[in-house]
């Protein structure tokens, strides 16, 4: 579907300011801002969809964003989550008019019908997942229409970030401390190579219609040296400004990021049914 970049990014700002409103953002001071490679994975969806009022299905509802994005373009936005780990970011979707859906995706069928879905996003949720995608791909084929496509995201494990955290002898994977205590553990359990991230998509019987390298570590504010440890999302939040030595590096680092974009932190794919 062709819309103009202009009216997207005006209804994501628009998505934006409304969801900075709710519940969920003033109480639970869980505030959204524009960001390039999540609009970059809104306007990925737009492309393949058919027509304003298709039904789009996110997983994962993390802030809510894109469900109501798309349910402002006139779809038929659907959301799934598990109370357990994203209950009060579904129901606050659900609040605005987003169908909400209780489901936990690796032991669960997806409760929608047969080839009834025009694009599925699976946004920064692969990486979470305890163990193999195989089971939640394969129901993402079964309720996609053909020619349907399913938009993925998850960081690059080979980001120029995993590699300079290495050498200053830091671990790439959330810190144990962050977690000891918890009933779950809700960071990465896996972060997948380019090649990886195609592999489970491949196996799953989609074709692969597009993949796309983005974003820059170059603008994170990084506080602290130790701040370079992985932390879980909603651990330690990071200072305001970034730490003189880091804002130093930024610019070596943007330039390293575009003239090597396998160092590039974000990747975007999009698998399409067969």
């Amino acid at each position: 579907m062709d819309i103009p970049i202009s009216e997207l990014r005006s209804l994501y700002a628009e998505t934006i300011k409304e969801y900075n409103t709710s519940k969920l953002a003033v109480a639970g001071k869980y505030v959204a801002v524009a960001s390039e490679p999540k609009f970059q994975e809104l306007v990925e969806c737009v492309k393949y969809l058919p027509s304003r009022n298709a039904t789009f299905l996110d997983i994962g509802t993390g802030m809510g964003i894109a469900p109501r994005f798309f349910l402002k373009l006139g779809c038929n936005s659907i959301s799934i989550d598990n109370y357990v780990t994203g209950g009060n970011a579904l129901r606050n979707a659900m609040e605005a008019g987003v169908t909400g859906i209780n489901c936990d995706i690796m032991n669960s069928a997806l409760p929608i019908e047969d080839e009834s879905v025009d694009c599925v996003l699976f946004a920064d949720v692969i990486e979470h997942l305890i163990h193999s995608p195989k089971f939640p791909l394969a129901e993402f084929g079964r309720v996609l229409k053909v020619g349907g496509v399913c938009v993925a995201t998850t960081p690059n494990a080979m980001r120029l970030s995993v590699r300079l955290r290495v050498l200053l002898g830091y671990s790439n994977w959330p810190y144990i401390g962050d977690y000891f205590d918890a009933s779950y553990h809700e960071g990465h359990h896996h972060e997948y190579t380019i090649d990886e991230f195609k592999y489970v998509f491949v196996k799953a019987q989609f074709e692969i219609a597009q993949f796309i390298l983005t974003g820059t570590v170059a603008s994170v504010n990084i506080g602290s040296l130790g701040a370079l440890q992985t932390r879980r999302r909603s651990g330690i939040s990071q200072d305001a400004h970034t730490h003189p030595l880091i804002s130093l590096a930024k610019v070596p680092i943007y330039l390293l990021e575009r003239l090597f974009p396998v160092l590039r932190p974000e990747m975007i794919l999009v698998a399409r049914k067969i």
